[in-house]
């Protein structure tokens, strides 16, 4: 049992939920008082701030109180805290407390308010306001608790220790599947505990008119109260609403790069749009088969657990050679959040087909209208605003959820949410106020379409038979989920002019010559190839890929290692990004040499990322989040001898800078991934090139990751989100394409790290696929 991730958990949940429920109520007595029209404006605002990105949220205040954030010279507090996740879960779930508040006040009749007059202000709350919301407050918070102690994306950038963290933390790292449901115990009592309780309790929620003017319920609450409450109300929604779009719009880097993350992101934002749209529709649908029926209540499980437990369930339910083909595929997303959302959709749908007028139903049978004719005669016009505005918010709740899919995402799967949440669990960056932004842009468009439509003047056209609507939606559904051609499992050859044949080394799993999403690969002197994965083991392999021997990282609670190279004397380096730390092992995994200081300074490191060797034995390394920049030491002393770079856009600038590599002639080539190019330095650190765009096509790139040169010139490129190999030639020109999306030999998914033995083989650090790829060379192309 572990009782500080109890205590860690608990304190979150509480603290979050009573902040939560504070914010909401006075929020609550704020809009009790407004007028229709402004209530509705409100109501509306109160469903934005719920419906927000979560980290978008979190991006805005670490930048402005994260490391080195705008806030952090005046206001001392570090976000990457207990406290800090507190904040932000509370900014986030207040809305909830606000909705069901307000609901159960709009049940208060004229009479109550003007029993006694003189009963007012906080007599009035004493009095009337709390006991008549009693039911409701108590639902909210219990709620709020369970949503709290199930959130995953927040306390995961932050750093926090909770249950779904160490959850996903615990799978991700060991794949321990029973290790993994042992420690998320609470997170499933306490919903089956909400469900019992709350099953049967019927939420109100609020509306634009209430049986209590607003200027009566202002005059009993007392002008001063009223406006207290209307500044601390603006106030939250400004903190949690706007600021975080201020922050979004008024950051220049945001429009510089908006550009590139748009083109480099293609698959990821289609991959984004539809998947939210058919899961969202697909979580309605059964709303209109079943909603004579109540819902079962354990239908809100899966909405109220963490959405890892989901995936790792998902896993041992699908990663089976019978049904590969739609593990791999698109399907298991759709899957994973139809079934969370299943409940919301449901649940909307039925009230709406509930509320129809029996009397006009009743009619509509009399005239021997068919069920069909009916539903869209009778029904159809009565609940499509109320269908319609359900449908968007389970396409929201889709478009940005990223813990149920982020342990069974597919080759060539990833959404803009998952693609935001990976940059930013290392820190703040600018590329991921350009996502966010066009993660909203995408939540737009339903409510631009539905406005020109509107304005146009357009009528669906009419269907006469409701199994065609049906049968074009599956089949888009099916086309969607496994249009892309895959190589046969067993094809080992190769489309290359450069490599003839794939070798696979390792296999998924945490035993010896398994793999954990490998991050970094390295040779050694003898060719022998060095692996270290997410479990922080480094594990050798012979060059004919049969392994030798392992050694593991002696501290991976920070963070694990990434990174890889060779000394001089051909011994293996492994990099420690989140102990700022460059070791130096023995071909035996003997702890040879280990440096480094955490710092912004020059010499000091803040989250390196790789290194490189010139002929001079000196090193080369790459650093990002506080400081985009590379550094050269002496490969002896281990002191700083030059700086290379900064933060930006331009000529000579970084933008997240990952891999680096050097050539014979010690010219010096850096992945700059966010800015999706690779930029070229002569050996004394000077400018000389730079090559590639943000795209998918022949020259293009999207977050490369990592490169490395070979002897005859030839440059190989590792695009992470492209999942692919590209490869140019001395002068940068593009020569071909290797791979893509996809699990077969010769396919990648999400390629991390790459190295070169003697010969010109490239080894592939494909690291959701779990596995090293080792592109064989082609005898004619071998190098001298």
């Amino acid at each position: 049992m572990n009782w500080q991730l109890i205590q860690n958990s608990l304190m979150t949940s509480v603290a979050s939920t009573a902040l939560a429920v504070a914010f909401g109520f006075v929020v609550a007595l704020f809009l009790a008082g407004l007028n229709s029209r402004c209530r509705t404006g409100w109501l509306g605002l109160c469903a934005v701030a719920l419906c927000l990105p979560p980290f978008l949220v979190t991006n805005c205040w670490l930048h402005y109180l994260g490391h080195a954030g705008a806030w952090s010279g005046f206001i001392h507090g570090d976000i990457y805290s207990l406290g800090g996740t507190v904040w932000i879960l509370a900014l986030i779930l207040w809305p909830i407390t606000t909705f069901a508040t307000l609901g159960a006040w709009q049940r208060v009749e004229r009479a109550q308010l003007e029993a006694d007059m003189a009963v007012r202000g906080f007599a009035l709350m004493r009095g009337l306001l709390l006991p008549s919301a009693r039911s409701a407050l108590l639902i909210s918070s219990v709620l709020t608790f369970v949503l709290a102690l199930n959130n995953f994306a927040v306390p995961s950038i932050l750093q926090v220790k909770v249950f779904p963290a160490e959850v996903w933390v615990e799978f991700n790292t060991t794949f321990n599947t029973l290790g993994a449901l042992k420690t998320s115990w609470p997170m499933i009592v306490a919903p089956l505990l909400v469900i019992a309780l709350l099953g049967k309790r019927e939420i109100i929620w609020p509306r634009t008119e209430s049986p209590v003017s607003s200027e009566l319920f202002r005059s009993q609450l007392g002008v001063s109260l009223f406006r207290l409450s209307g500044v601390m109300a603006m106030l939250l929604v400004f903190l949690c609403v706007g600021l975080p779009l201020f922050q979004l719009a008024s950051n220049s880097r945001t429009w510089e790069e908006l550009p590139g993350a748009l083109k480099a992101g293609q698959l990821s934002i289609l991959n984004s749009a539809w998947l939210a749209a058919v899961s969202a529709t697909l979580c309605v649908l059964p709303g209109f088969l079943g909603w004579r029926k109540s819902m079962g209540a354990i239908l809100w499980l899966p909405f109220l657990i963490p959405g890892v437990l989901m995936g790792i369930v998902l896993i041992q339910l699908f990663n089976h050679s019978w049904c590969v083909a739609f593990y791999q595929s698109a399907g298991i997303v759709v899957l994973a959040l139809s079934v969370r959302y299943l409940a919301l959709g449901w649940n909307g749908t039925a009230r709406a087909l509930r509320a129809v007028d029996k009397e006009l139903r009743d009619v509509a049978t009399l005239e021997g209208a068919g069920w069909f004719q009916t539903f869209r005669h009778v029904e159809w016009p009565q609940i499509q605003g109320q269908v319609m505005a359900t449908w968007y918010v389970l396409f929201l709740l889709c478009l940005w959820d990223v813990e149920s899919i982020v342990l069974v995402v597919p080759p060539g799967g990833e959404t803009v949410a998952l693609r935001i949440f990976n940059l930013l669990h290392y820190g703040h960056n600018a590329q991921v106020n350009s996502l966010c932004f066009a993660l909203l842009a995408i939540a737009a468009v339903p409510l631009l379409a539905w406005q020109i439509i509107r304005w146009c003047g357009i009528k669906f056209v009419k269907i006469k038979s409701p199994a065609l609507p049906l049968l074009i939606f599956f089949g888009a559904m099916i086309f969607f989920a496994g249009c892309s051609a895959q190589k046969k499992a067993d094809d080992t050859s190769m489309h290359s002019k450069i490599f003839s044949s794939v070798e696979v080394i390792g296999s998924r799993g945490v035993g010896v010559g398994q793999f954990n999403k490998p991050r970094s690969v390295a040779v050694d002197g003898g060719d022998n190839l060095y692996v270290v994965d997410m479990t922080g083991r480094v594990q050798k392999f012979s060059p004919d890929g049969e392994f030798q021997l392992l050694w593991q990282m002696p501290q991976t609670d920070l963070g694990k290692p990434k990174g890889m190279g060779r000394d001089a004397d051909g011994n293996v380096i492994v990099i420690e990004p989140h102990y700022q730390r460059i070791n130096t092992f023995s071909r035996e995994g003997n702890l040879l040499t280990q440096w480094g200081e955490r710092g912004a300074e020059t010499g000091r490191l803040i989250m390196p990322r790789a290194i490189a060797m010139d002929s001079h034995g000196d090193y080369f390394i790459p650093e990002y989040t506080v400081v985009d920049r590379v550094q050269k030491f002496s490969g002896k002393t281990h002191e700083f001898l030059q700086l290379i770079g900064k933060s930006g856009t331009g000529t000579g600038e970084f933008n997240r800078p990952e891999g680096i590599g050097i050539d014979s002639k010690d010219n010096l080539y850096v992945a700059d991934s966010c800015n999706h190019r690779i930029q070229v330095f002569a050996s004394d650190g000077h400018f000389v090139r730079s090559y590639g765009k943000p795209g998918t096509g022949l020259g293009e790139m999207s977050y490369p990751y990592d490169v490395r040169a070979d002897k005859s010139g030839l440059q190989f490129v590792c695009e992470f989100e492209n999942s692919r190999i590209q490869v140019f030639d001395a002068d940068g020109k593009p020569v071909e394409i290797i791979g893509g999306p996809g699990y077969a030999p010769g396919m990648f998914n999400n390629p991390y790290a790459i190295a070169l033995d003697s010969k010109g083989n490239l080894y592939v650090a494909d690291s959701q696929n779990h596995r090293v790829q080792k592109l064989i060379r082609r005898k004619e192309m071998a190098l001298l």
